[in-house]
């Protein structure tokens, strides 16, 4: 069955779909985390980090090319058999659900911490759930369309970061390489789960009105960027703070801007948070949306809408967001549900690639999308 016209976007709109579901909450500890184990060469975990994704990237083309009109649910129910299929496609909302619940807690410890420390962290949760909320309400195409929009603030994100340069210290990089090769494979481990996001792919890429090449083109457009975006903010702070004062900065980012001062604006953390906070939403909006369209492939509804499933998924991100107390117990929640990944972004679309090539050679375009 053909897209409807209000349920398509461009693939420009996909390239900044995925970009704005990339970039997050994992954006601010990152270069610490890789740091942990890739020291100086934090920043070249990140490049190998992005080359996997693009290798996952054009497994997802595989998947379009052979069946463009089917979503992630879709090939999971047609590839794996209905009672398995149904069973992973369950398995997929709780995966997205709880990344989503993951984002709301860390945003929630951030902004208590950091800007509103005596503003109660469930008026937080309950604020940032109901924004995601109302806009995955609706067609994809309004949802697409604010990403693009948010994504200008990018600029001003990077910018501010850019000051850096001036104060930074560019031997502290020196020697590259120094950790040796294994290093630096297990940073990009660390590097990937704050890169998550890409995986909406095979969600919204039968939404999107263009060839499968132009598809990947776009997500490629996307990783690329994303890559380069995270490899200069952790260069950045491997030159402004050196390998041992870095070891004790778990956010490096809002330290280093924090030190920044202007006489038109002292806080320039507090602007720089401001953009940080419409990228968290934008991210916890696209797993809030993967969310709700699993709940309609698993629902069989006959309505191909997914606004109904909207309440639904929301109601247990926003309790599952409230369990944490304090950054830690936040930071440690999110790294954790984010190794599933290892199972719901690689292993299964890997396993959804071997066995498509397993089937037919002509891949079958009678269904609609879910």
């Amino acid at each position: 069955m053909r897209l409807k016209k209000d349920d398509s976007i461009t693939s420009a709109q996909f390239t900044f779909f995925l970009l704005q579901t990339q970039i997050g909450v994992g954006i601010l500890s990152m270069p610490y985390n890789i740091h942990l184990i890739a020291k100086s060469d934090s920043w070249a975990s990140v490049i190998v980090a992005g080359c996997v994704i693009q290798l996952y990237l054009f497994l997802f083309y595989r998947l379009t090319v052979k069946y463009p009109t089917l979503s992630l649910f879709d090939l999971v129910e047609k590839l794996f058999g209905r009672y398995i299929g149904r069973f992973v496609i369950f398995l997929y909302i709780v995966f997205f659900l709880l990344m989503a619940a993951s984002i709301l807690s860390m945003f929630s410890q951030v902004i208590c911490l950091w800007i509103l420390p005596l503003t109660p962290r469930w008026l937080l949760i309950i604020i940032m759930g109901g924004i995601g909320a109302y806009a995955v309400r609706g067609p994809i195409k309004n949802l697409a369309r604010f990403f693009v929009f948010v994504s200008v603030l990018l600029i001003f994100f990077i910018v501010l970061v850019v000051y850096g340069f001036f104060e930074a210290d560019y031997l502290n990089v020196l020697p590259m390489g120094k950790e040796g090769f294994m290093p630096i494979v297990k940073g990009s481990e660390k590097a990937m789960y704050s890169m998550l996001g890409f995986e909406v792919y095979l969600i919204v890429a039968p939404f999107v009105k263009a060839k499968p090449y132009e598809k990947l083109k776009a997500a490629t457009i996307s990783n690329v960027s994303v890559t380069a975006l995270y490899t200069f903010l952790t260069f950045m702070c491997i030159v402004f703070f050196g390998i041992k004062e870095f070891d004790l900065v778990p956010q490096p980012i809002l330290y280093m801007i924090k030190s920044f001062s202007f006489e038109v604006l002292e806080r320039i953390d507090l602007v720089f948070l401001s953009f940080w906070i419409v990228s968290v939403a934008t991210t916890y909006m696209g797993y809030l949306l993967a969310a709700a369209r699993g709940m309609l492939a698993l629902a069989k509804t006959p309505r191909k809408e997914h606004t109904p499933f909207v309440k639904l998924a929301l109601i247990p991100t926003l309790f599952i967001a409230t369990i944490p107390h304090g950054v830690y117990e936040a930071a440690t929640m999110l790294n954790e549900i984010s190794r599933l990944s290892l199972i719901f972004v690689f292993l299964i679309p890997t396993l959804l690639v071997i066995r498509s090539f397993m089937g037919k050679k002509k891949g079958d375009t009678s269904h609609d999308h879910t």
